[in-house]
């Protein structure tokens, strides 16, 4: 009998994965190892690239600087709608008087300035010349609250004895006192010429020690509270042969210098008029007086001519209070302000037809239309608005609901919903009535 070698008495052992499995439990293993591969794999997913991640920070860091600098730069425009009652006037007409201080009367204030220009051109004649020195003054009154009239000639004497006049009539206000209780005198400009020709009269800023009086107050109470001082040199006398300006040149040249000087006048009038001050379309009048020519070189002369322009003036508060309560059906008395337009045509006239700044009353007629525009405090309402949302400004409508008649709002970056705590970031605009 043969022998069994070892190999032939060892009983074979399958592996469990060739151990046939039923289909049911077959298809679980199928699952297990999906399981398994798919945990597998997520796993060993490779890990975000670092430049993506610093890219990534980057990215949203500007971002949130930009928002923040959005924020930092925001601003506001607020867009006013105003309260508006159009007036139509008939040839109304309302006396008016200068200076008035009863709330029921009609109001005018005079201004004055007076300027000199001058242009230079060839002096081609040569004659025997005898001129006054003339220059400005600044006449003062601080005698009383009154205005006070100086007539045509009005004699005005510097301490060294020389007298000067002036050949207009001038009116000066009276003081007033500021809140303080500060007495501010009234004063009013004014062209004067020497009394007689000559370069004696010439009369230098830096020269003059002291005060001009008027002569023909001395020995009377107000001598002491009328005086005046220079504005400009007193220049131009003189006597004895002089190169002149040929007569046509010379009333060429003088149009062109009153043109420049209307400009000047009315640029300065405009300079110095009070806020809530207005003055109508010709409602001023303008004075010129040639001075005297001044030598320039050998053969050029420059022709001089001074004016003096008056302006009609009326405090726009006060003016529209009195239009309000005689055109408007039951007048709220709030501030306002009259808003006058082409559609207006307003004419002064006074007792004196010389000028109207030399009456007292005048009568001011009114034809067309305007606007009376309730007024509101800018500053006021921007200090309601700042650092407020958006959501606030049906409340604020409600609160100028008697001065406006609408309030629409601009913010920048479009996105903002919050007024700026700085006020200069929030801009008031109105709409043109």
């Amino acid at each position: 009998m043969p022998k069994k070698i070892i190999n032939d008495i060892i009983v074979s052992r399958k592996s469990i994965r060739q151990i046939p499995l039923s289909e049911e439990k077959s298809t679980d293993y199928k699952k297990l190892k999906r399981k398994i591969t798919d945990s597998s794999v997520t796993t060993n997913r490779k890990p975000l690239n670092p430049k993506f991640v610093i890219w990534l920070i980057a990215g949203l860091c500007v971002l949130a600087l930009f928002f923040g600098i959005s924020f930092l730069f925001s601003s506001a425009t607020v867009i006013i709608t105003p309260r508006t009652e159009k007036i139509l006037f008939n040839n109304d007409t309302y006396t008016a008087k200068l200076n008035s201080t009863t709330n029921t009367d009609l109001s005018f204030e005079i201004l004055k300035v007076t300027q000199t220009a001058g242009e230079t051109v060839d002096a081609t004649e040569e004659k025997e010349v005898s001129q006054k020195a003339t220059g400005q003054i600044v006449i003062y009154n601080n005698y009383s609250t009154a205005p006070q009239r100086l007539i045509n000639n009005t004699r005005f004497e510097a301490n060294n004895g020389k007298v000067y006049r002036i050949n207009s009539s001038v009116v000066v206000p009276g003081l007033k006192k500021d809140s303080t209780g500060k007495v501010i005198p009234g004063s009013v400009e004014a062209v004067v010429y020497a009394d007689q020709a000559g370069d004696t009269y010439n009369l230098k800023l830096a020269d003059l020690a002291g005060d001009f009086k008027i002569p023909g107050f001395k020995g009377d109470v107000r001598y002491n509270g009328f005086y005046a001082r220079l504005k400009t040199d007193i220049i131009g006398g003189f006597i004895g042969k002089q190169r002149i300006v040929g007569d046509t040149l010379r009333k060429s040249t003088e149009e062109s210098v009153k043109a420049k000087l209307k400009e000047q006048l009315l640029k300065e009038l405009y300079s110095i008029m009070p806020e809530n001050y207005l003055i109508f379309k010709d409602g001023y009048s303008i004075d010129y007086m040639n001075q005297a020519d001044t030598a320039v070189g050998s053969d050029k002369a420059k022709i001089n001519i001074s004016g003096t322009l008056n302006g009609i003036v009326f405090n726009n508060l006060k003016l529209s209070k009195y239009i309000g309560e005689k055109k408007v059906t039951n007048f709220d008395g709030l501030p306002t302000e009259l808003v006058v337009s082409d559609g207006l045509t307003v004419i002064l006239t006074g007792a004196d037809s010389t000028g109207l700044y030399k009456n007292t009353s005048l009568q001011v007629r009114l034809n067309g239309e305007a606007n009376i525009k309730w007024s509101y405090d800018t500053d006021t309402l921007k200090k309601d608005l700042a650092g407020k949302k958006k959501a606030d400004l049906k409340e604020l409508v409600s609160k100028y609901k008697n001065s406006v008649a609408g309030i629409n709002v601009v913010f920048r970056p479009v996105w903002t919903r919050y007024f700026p705590d700085n006020l200069n970031k929030i801009k008031v605009e109105e709409k043109a009535i």
